[in-house]
């Protein structure tokens, strides 16, 4: 298509640098694969990125390290070179704050890029979180230990507290807005009564993410009329018992609030073999494969209900679904089938958590070339974990990681890392963890239209968004682009267009001859207007536009360099389309004083990101 007022069809240049982002400060931002920074006081080094994790080394202040990774609060790290032959170098975690990165700052500052105060910094190092944001909230359950000491330990859980916490601080939660409710404390009825509170304190639009470390559990309720799931709470019995079925009721008035309800459950409903094996009830299982010592997590109540079964059964999103809640809106990650049972590892927490995690922060690939990973691609990276974590075990296969509702969420907008570290295979001791340097498979072509529907699988499905099309066939240099739109709420309308020659992508509305985007409740607006009119310019074939109703404006001033005309344009690569989607799915105001203040943030859908959306496809006729 063309402007009317430009001769030339309008071609889109897309953002050269990434947005990957940051976790701790802007230094620790700009930090690249292979600095090396100093450590400013004494430390340890882990084996993994937890406070629990064993000890590999004592560091001393000043020390020099080689950076490799950065994520959730920890750097990844390698000692430089010693010249005394008896200490190899080694390979661990150090907490981010024990790390001078004074040192590499200015070797880096030339990569900086964008609005580093919204978080839109532009790096080489895979740190895949963005800063906190107060509409984000999440509620962190463990249990390690039982009030039934027949109910066997999970000493994993305590460290899932610590996994859970970076996968929560990735997704831009706050730690104000995180609760926790550990062992004791995670009786039945506190668990009902955290839901309740954290409804009370969810505003609309708001995003929540939930998640539980413990035993499942499945028993026969005759008043369901056959074996029912259920979480098993630490006091066990009639209220220590919550269901998938008053799981989801407890969580329906959260649900028609939040703009997406993330849930994760690192337990599993089944007891197959562990049933059989009674020793694994009083000690770990020894895995060949992984120093740690591995425990089903799962409590037997019912014989008849404890066998693993090959029917299905009412999961956590068939029962949220039918209590009204839209799929689109809520994600439900399991840490296993419903005929499987899930590992706890004493050292490192659940398998299905940490490698969740890791894949989170760092080792999941943009299998798409989108710009952004899903929810799908991290469960895909993590479940490669896990069997090669469960490879020739003698006794159990692997578990496999379920994920319903919006497969194609996007916890938090980034694109494939620029720079990848890469790790020399060095003399470790046995305890280290081995880093390889990650396989990064070739990404498969994306089209325009499938870039905007990866934004577009971002909507809140509770806000409608009506467009339609004045015609849904364009000749060719002969007729303009005409569409209505109305929303069922107030808001901001915003406009992207994929063009028909699958590589323009632009901001088509707002635009430089026409700033006033605001719509009203059940309004219609017709687009384009008068003084800015799109004419078909070809080729011929297919245009998409994403018609979004954002509830808050969005600040675009990071595009303004890159224009065509009147209109903000890019290009359609990966790089750009993550920038892109960061901007166009966050408040520019949730950060102001009226958001972060408690009394006034209430009820106010400018310190929401939520949005609605529509696609719409017009055809170009010669």
């Amino acid at each position: 298509m063309t402007a009317s007022r430009h001769s030339n069809r309008i071609q889109f240049y897309i953002f050269a640098m990434a947005s990957l982002f940051f976790t701790l400060d802007v230094l620790a931002q700009t930090a690249v694969p292979g600095q090396i920074v100093v450590t400013l006081r004494a430390t340890e080094l882990r084996s993994d990125k937890l406070g629990s994790a064993p000890v590999l080394s004592g560091l001393a202040s000043g020390m020099r390290l080689r950076l490799i990774s950065a994520e959730g609060g920890w750097t990844l790290v390698e000692t430089a070179s010693s010249s005394d032959k008896s200490s190899p170098k080694m390979t661990g975690w150090v907490r981010a704050s024990s790390v001078n990165w004074q040192t590499a700052a200015s070797n880096v500052s030339k990569l900086v890029s964008g609005r580093e105060a919204a978080g839109n910094t532009a790096l080489t190092l895979g740190v895949r979180s963005m800063p906190p944001r107060v509409n984000r909230h999440a509620l962190i359950i463990g249990i390690s230990r039982y009030a039934d000491a027949t109910v066997p330990s999970l000493p994993g859980a305590k460290i899932d507290k610590e996994s859970a916490t970076q996968m929560a601080q990735a997704m831009q939660v706050p730690a104000s807005n995180i609760r926790y409710l550990q062992d004791d404390q995670a009786t039945g009825n506190n668990i009902r009564q955290a839901l309740q509170d954290l409804t009370a304190q969810v505003q609309d639009g708001d995003r929540v993410f939930i998640h539980y470390s413990g035993h499942g559990t499945r028993y026969n309720d005759p008043v369901a009329g056959g074996c029912v799931e259920a979480l098993l709470a630490y006091d066990g019995g009639s209220s220590g018992m919550i269901t998938n079925h008053e799981m989801a009721d407890l969580l329906k008035t959260i649900t028609n609030k939040t703009d997406k309800l993330f849930v994760m459950y690192d337990a599993c409903h089944s007891g197959g073999l562990a049933q059989a094996a009674t020793s694994v009830r009083t000690r770990g299982i020894l895995n060949l494969n992984d120093e740690g010592l591995l425990r089903p997590k799962f409590a037997s109540l019912s014989e008849e209900c404890g066998r693993p079964v090959n029917v299905k059964t009412r999961n956590l999103l068939v029962e949220t679904t039918a209590t009204g809640v839209l799929p689109q809106d809520i994600i439900h990650v399991s840490a296993s089938r419903d005929n499987e049972i899930s590992f706890d590892d004493e050292q490192k927490g659940g398998l299905a958590t940490q490698y969740m995690r890791d894949c989170m922060l760092r080792d999941a690939v943009d299998l798409d070339n989108s710009g952004a990973i899903s929810m799908d691609e991290i469960r895909q990276c993590a479940q490669v974990k896990i069997n090669k974590r469960m490879a020739n075990d003698v006794n159990f296969k692997p578990h496999n990681l379920v994920l319903n509702g919006n497969a194609a969420f996007v916890p938090a907008w980034f694109s494939q890392p620029s720079a990848v570290a890469v790790v020399t295979p060095v003399a470790l001791p046995l305890t280290s963890p081995v880093v390889a340097s990650p396989v990064v498979p070739i990404p498969a072509a994306l089209t325009g239209e499938k870039a905007l529907l990866q934004m577009f699988d971002q909507r809140d499905a509770k806000r409608r968004v009506q467009v339609t099309a004045g015609k849904d066939k364009l000749k060719i240099g002969q007729d303009t682009l005409d569409f209505s739109v109305q929303s069922d709420r107030a808001g901001y309308v915003y406009v992207a267009l994929a063009g028909s020659d699958n590589k323009a992508l632009y901001l088509l509305f707002p635009n430089d001859l026409d700033q006033n985007n605001k719509i009203e409740a059940n309004q219609t607006i017709q687009l384009p207007r008068p003084n800015w009119r799109v004419k078909a310019g070809g080729p011929a074939g297919m245009d998409n536009l994403l018609v979004m109703v954002a509830d808050a404006p969005r600040d675009l001033t990071a595009l303004a360099a890159n224009k065509a005309g009147p209109f903000v344009s890019s290009f359609n690569d990966a790089q750009g389309r993550a920038k892109l989607g960061a901007l166009m799915t966050s408040s520019q105001l949730v950060v102001s004083q009226s958001c972060l203040n408690v009394l006034t943030r209430r009820n106010n859908p400018l310190c929401s990101d939520a949005y609605g959306a529509a696609m719409l496809a017009i055809e170009e006729t010669k």
